[in-house]
């Protein structure tokens, strides 16, 4: 079929546009295709983003269109995308699917190629102008897609804000049994889902789809995402994702007041966050001048410094301890009888006992620091110790924090999910210094229990 009895059947449509990759995925061939109803035109310049990620335009092009004109979601332009093909550089080559490698990987290098490269070749192709707001974007994915969905809202929070996730996969085929970790202790983003599964999902070597379903709604609710699941008995992967009846119901929910206040917000943020962060604080640039001067780990014995592996005492120098592989930071507890040690050759945190004549003795695995799947530094750069005894880390994920039990309950990424290379507290403010840039944020000066989002229903009746 010729492009232009493609466009003649979809009024709008232009099919099988091809691509190459350039910095994300260099020399993969992607072939996709977009659709601007035309009643969409006269909103030109503030147009929704539909990404929809393997479905088929014949069927989802007049669904959306019609929701469109009922205003039921927003006029937008609607891109159809897939994972890529890389052809062989060589005489009797077989190209190579690259879905597996782009679609289950927990890492930000897809997203960043759709939002950077993809997407702003649409954009051309087109003609048609975008609402800027990363409210006004929506991406829609099953299976494996429906685990880049959530890569977009999650990595690319800056361009997505609003999702649908058919039987997302979340497996541990390329990191994606992680993310609903992270999930649970990273504060809580401005994302607005719709989730649906069958009870026959597939279970093989890498999870159950069925459980990762059910895991991801537990965990959005307790993470306070506003969002819903549906869970369809007796039918399997990936069910209704082209049907008209649900995407009434996902784009309902999913656009609810998009005209009158179209902000994608938590719903709240739970204890993890909220007992230590003043409420509705963020993090704010500051002046670099800002950020605190380190203070040294300092003794009625002396002070401890480090070089190496190895920690020193007093102006002597004493090895007091070694066998650690590159020290970047030292902090003492708040009862003054523990050190912690960060290393960044390890993704551990140390702690060691502090005896009465200034010596260290039972060194133990502190706290082992969250990773990113396509992680680049190990361990953790800085650490201080904070007014209610909280351990925080400066880490490649964001600052981590850790209560004195060793166990990690929160990590608070910066702006831009910058990597920060020191962390400290002054006056209960949270400072964070990523390369040139320092950011804070105020902490509360009072202890708070009991603060979280209480019970409530995420399921479809």
């Amino acid at each position: 079929m010729s492009e232009e009895t493609k466009e003649n059947v979809i009024e709008g449509l232009i099919a099988d546009q091809i691509l190459y990759g350039k910095k994300y995925e260099p020399g993969v061939k992607f072939s996709y295709s977009t659709c601007l109803p035309p009643f969409a035109n006269r909103f030109n310049g503030k147009l929704a983003l539909y990404l929809m990620l393997e479905h088929t335009p014949e069927i989802m092009c007049p669904i959306l269109s019609g929701l469109m004109e009922e205003g039921v979601m927003p006029p937008g332009l609607i891109i159809f995308a897939a994972s890529g093909i890389l052809e062989p550089t060589l005489a009797g080559g077989e190209p190579r699917g690259m879905r597996t490698l782009e679609l289950d990987e927990f890492s930000r290098n897809f997203s960043d190629f759709l939002v950077e490269e993809l997407i702003p070749d649409a954009l051309r192709i087109s003609g048609a102008k975008l609402d800027p707001s990363p409210d006004m974007h929506f991406v829609a994915g099953a299976s494996s897609g429906g685990t880049l969905a959530w890569n977009l809202v999650w990595f690319r929070n800056d361009s997505f804000r609003r999702a649908y996730l058919s039987s997302p996969t979340f497996a541990a085929e390329r990191g994606g049994e992680t993310i609903l970790t992270l999930v649970r202790k990273t504060e809580t983003r401005p994302i607005r889902l719709y989730m649906t599964a069958g009870t026959e999902e597939p279970a093989g070597v890498d999870g159950s789809s069925l459980y990762a379903a059910l895991n991801a709604a537990d965990t959005f609710e307790y993470a306070g995402y506003d969002f819903r699941y549906e869970q369809f008995n007796g039918e399997g992967h990936g069910c209704r994702r082209e049907n008209p009846t649900l995407w009434r119901r996902i784009a309902r929910f999913i656009w609810a007041n998009w005209q009158s206040d179209p902000t994608v917000k938590p719903l709240f943020q739970p204890q993890r966050i909220s007992s230590l962060l003043e409420p509705g604080s963020v993090w704010k640039e500051v002046e670099k001048t800002a950020m605190p001067e380190k203070m040294p780990v300092r003794t009625p014995k002396g002070i401890y410094t480090f070089s190496g592996g190895k920690i020193f005492l007093g102006k002597q120098k004493k090895v007091v301890a070694s066998g650690f592989g590159k020290i970047t930071a030292l902090a003492i507890s708040k009862d003054r009888w523990r050190l912690y040690v960060a290393d960044s050759k390890s993704r551990y945190l140390f702690a060691l006992s502090i005896l009465p004549d200034g010596s260290l003795t039972q060194c133990c695995k502190f706290a082992p620091l969250h990773l990113p799947h396509d992680f680049h530094q190990t361990g953790a750069t800085d650490l201080t110790v904070l007014p209610d005894g909280r351990v925080v880390a400066a880490t490649e994920l964001g600052i981590q924090g850790v209560w004195v039990t060793g166990m990690i309950d929160l990590i608070l990424p910066l702006p831009g999910d910058a990597v920060p290379d020191s962390v400290s507290e002054r006056d209960h403010m949270l400072y964070a210094r990523a390369g040139n840039k320092v950011f804070c944020r105020p902490l509360r000066k009072e202890p708070v229990s009991g603060i979280g989002g209480g019970a409530r229903s995420h399921l479809i009746p």
